[in-house]
């Protein structure tokens, strides 16, 4: 896997823009299609406020460092933070279908990461940290763009 660009910086709001900027050169760069671009800019934009909202909560805003890996295969992204951990199993699948003022406030994070991406891995360590993986075949993105989407 090649590594095609590498960024940490504060897990501030500020710093989103600066996140999504770098991710989406990576991407064009990779050959990613507007469809699939956009899919991608989304489930980093919700990883990014994820971090800051939960993973350091009621701290110090802590180090978020974002990661694009390249293959044959597939464009990765890794978001790592050193905050608090979460069992993404334990995030209850929202109810889309329930109407708005029965819905409960956030929790579509998770849900539109992986709504958006073709894989979505978390693995928690408390020596190197929180790292979410999203992952998105290429040959999935190079079809939507040929398709016209």
């Amino acid at each position: 896997m090649k590594k095609v660009t590498k960024l940490k910086m504060k897990a501030v709001l500020e710093n989103v823009p600066v996140v999504i900027e770098c991710v989406t050169k990576a991407a064009r760069a990779a050959g990613i299609g507007a469809h699939s671009l956009y899919q991608i800019q989304l489930a980093v934009d919700e990883a990014c406020a994820n971090v800051i909202e939960h993973a350091y909560e009621g701290m110090e805003p802590g180090d978020m460092e974002v990661s694009c890996c390249l293959n044959d295969q597939a464009f990765c992204i890794r978001v790592r933070d050193w905050g608090k951990g979460f069992v993404p199993e334990d995030i209850p699948e929202p109810d889309v279908d329930a109407p708005l003022e029965e819905r409960c406030l956030g929790g579509l994070g998770m849900f539109l990461m992986r709504q958006a991406m073709d894989q979505v891995d978390y693995a928690f360590d408390p020596e190197s940290g929180n790292e979410l993986t999203l992952t998105k075949r290429l040959q999935d993105a190079e079809e939507q763009c040929q398709a016209g989407h």
